[in-house]
């Protein structure tokens, strides 16, 4: 279970904006006061709502039984400005839209769980003297049964700790309860408590929480190569105050905690997060984190996101930063860029960040999607050659679209967490002609491992036969060192029509999109077929003397000679008379075998499906809408010709 969908109205700066998130971790960057803070503030808000509403119902009523749990019940609704702990505001009409009381706030919360179920719970909150009226959005018409239903956990279901950086602690710390933690958390004080839940983890009721802690620790401050030991000198049952020690490695002293760093704090704060007691079961557990990397290296902060990740069920972490280094160790889909505006729909930036056209003759590394929103918070030098030295593969492609396309098709894998860059050749010709300087000049670039070590080559097959294409691939991965890959299809574009059951439904969606008509995909796939098969007659009309005359100079010129060059070797081994018939035959022979999507380029593609979708009122551009289509590609679309994707 997970928030997936959050509607904030009326809070603070916010007028109406609804914020789409993910499952696991979610980071929310952008400029000061941009409503990072805010967002964290609405959620912990919500949270409140809830604990104050929920109550078990004295008697049925129409939709739920005696015995249920209830949002309510409508009379049990003032609350005085100072009973409202998880925003800061030292007036009380801080909280509303521009300070006017008379906006009433919404906060609509929708979570999903592992069957795909939705459940909307909205919490309105307006004024009534110096009192919050807060009440659960239609409380007589809401259906609580199904809210019954949805839980396992009543009346507790979700729980929620909101923290802060932790600079320093206290010198001295009490023994407290556990109520009174979960206060310190909610009002973001959990400095005060630290001691406290230490004490807890490690005092050996939990044995394998208190392994699993360490060992998070032990790797996000350390990288496991060293080892923090705690101790506690005091007792909660006979002790007022809680004493923790701890040392760094077996010939270290154990020392009071609060001599720790600024940073190590933070990390250990942290960690309790998400380390939570067996007992205390919950359907959901949301922690935020408010600028949890001010004192934390960058390294550090690599591991931590790490480690978010792998606790991503069940636990769902939201945290707002401006930190470059933290942004970049995230995948796209975990990072929310907002930019202060007080309306609209927010998705992160794998859905709504495009680097636009770079123009026609484009070459160099593709601005990732963090680069804008890096940019936007400060920092403008050299932010896109980092992000490829802290990327985990760097893709060398042919064109500026292939480079968007594939970055499309392996965001797609949302569970893969590799961060991709591109570098855009311009051409195939450039692939023969400056591919070994590359590799020159990218051994040498280290963070790690060194970036050629975890590049990749990825080149149109155009003119090449299938054993062609297998020859090249082998040759350059032997020569390069590097994984290469080459699909089956003429161009990229053209792999649509290896599977044109698979495409016909990915247009009936852009068709269902563009138009909101459901169409059959049936109906697309008659239509795709016919215009498919049909089309071997503009091909063999295109494949004239001339058209032949230029392929033949592209194949020898621009790739069999210059693969001579670049192998030292004669790779294809034809005379003149061969090389005169070479095309002619491998081009007749698709024809013949209807395996068209090996000759055909981008323009026979965007005349096929122009004329299928054409009737449905589409006007189909593939320059415009080939990498619109591509965004509507899931699991029941992926066509096999797009595999080589899965294994970078």
């Amino acid at each position: 279970m997970h928030i997936h969908k959050f509607q904030i109205k009326n809070f603070k700066s916010i007028k109406d904006i609804t914020l789409y998130f993910n499952k696991d971790l979610n980071i929310l960057t952008g400029v000061n006061n941009s409503g990072k803070t805010t967002v964290l503030e609405a959620l912990s808000l919500w949270q409140e709502c809830f604990t104050k509403l929920i109550s078990e119902a004295k008697r049925g009523e129409k939709g739920y039984k005696r015995g249920d749990y209830v949002l309510g019940p409508s009379y049990n609704k003032y609350f005085p400005f100072n009973e409202i702990n998880s925003v800061r505001s030292p007036n009380f009409e801080d909280i509303f839209h521009q300070r006017v009381k008379k906006n009433e706030v919404l906060l609509a919360l929708t979570l999903i769980d592992e069957e795909d179920l939705e459940l909307c719970i909205p919490f309105t909150i307006s004024s009534s003297g110096s009192n919050y009226v807060i009440s659960l959005q239609n409380y007589s018409t809401y259906e609580h049964r199904a809210f019954n239903d949805y839980f396992a956990n009543l009346p507790s279901p979700i729980s929620l700790i909101y923290s802060t950086p932790v600079a320093q602690i206290n010198l001295e710390e009490a023994f407290v309860t556990d109520p009174i933690i979960k206060e310190q958390l909610l009002v973001r004080k959990s400095e005060t408590v630290l001691r406290n839940r230490l004490y807890r983890i490690i005092s050996g009721l939990d044995a394998a929480l208190n392994e699993a802690f360490l060992n998070d620790l032990n790797y996000v401050l350390y990288n496991s190569e060293k080892k923090i030991e705690f101790k506690s000198e005091t007792s909660i049952q006979k002790d007022a105050k809680a004493i923790i020690l701890f040392r760094v490695g077996t010939k270290d002293v154990f020392k009071d905690l609060s001599l720790l760093g600024s940073g190590t704090l933070q990390i250990i704060g942290i960690l309790l997060n998400i380390h939570l007691k067996s007992e205390n079961k919950t359907d959901l557990n949301i922690v935020l984190l408010d600028e949890p990397d001010s004192h934390i290296h960058r390294d550090i902060q690599r591991r931590l996101v790490e480690v978010f990740n792998k606790y991503g069920s069940g636990v769902q972490t939201f945290l707002s930063t401006h930190n470059e280094s933290l942004i970049r160790s995230a995948a796209p889909h975990q990072v929310f860029h907002l930019e202060g505006k007080p309306t609209g729909e927010i998705r992160s930036i794998h859905f709504n960040i495009d680097p636009g056209h770079l123009g026609l003759h484009f070459k160099g590394i593709m601005p990732s999607n963090l680069s804008p929103v890096i940019r936007s918070i400060g920092n403008t030098t050299g932010l896109d050659f980092i992000n490829a030295l802290e990327a985990d593969r760097l893709l060398f492609v042919e064109g500026e679209d292939d480079a968007k396309v594939f970055r499309i098709l392996l965001n797609q894998q949302l569970n893969n967490r590799k961060k991709y860059m591109f570098w855009v050749l311009g051409g195939i010709s450039e692939v023969f002609e400056n591919i070994l300087s590359y590799k020159a000049v990218f051994s040498g670039l280290k963070n790690g491992t060194s970036l050629w070590d975890k590049s990749v080559l990825v080149f149109d097959k155009d003119e090449l036969s299938n054993e062609h294409k297998d020859l090249f691939t082998q040759k350059f991965k032997e020569k390069l060192g590097i994984d290469t890959y080459c699909a089956s299809s003429y161009t990229f574009e053209s792999t649509l029509f290896s599977d044109l059951r698979k495409t016909a439904k990915l247009l009936s969606k852009l068709i269902e999109k563009a138009t909101a008509t459901i169409v059959s995909e049936q109906v697309i796939f008659d239509d795709l077929e016919s215009n498919y098969l049909n089309y071997d007659v503009k091909l063999t009309s295109k494949f004239n003397e001339e058209f032949f005359k230029n392929a033949y100079y592209r194949f020898r010129k621009s790739k069999a000679e210059k693969a001579n060059e670049i192998f030292g070797e004669q790779i294809i081994r034809m005379d003149d008379y061969a090389y005169t018939h070479y095309l002619p035959n491998y081009f007749n022979d698709a024809i013949s075998k209807q395996e068209y999507f090996k000759v055909m380029d981008k323009v026979d593609v965007e005349f096929v499906i122009k004329q299928t979708v054409d009737k449905h009122g589409i006007n189909f551009s593939i320059e415009s809408d080939f990498i619109e289509l591509i965004k509507l590609v899931d699991k029941s679309t992926w066509i096999s010709e797009w595999d080589f994707l899965n294994r970078i």
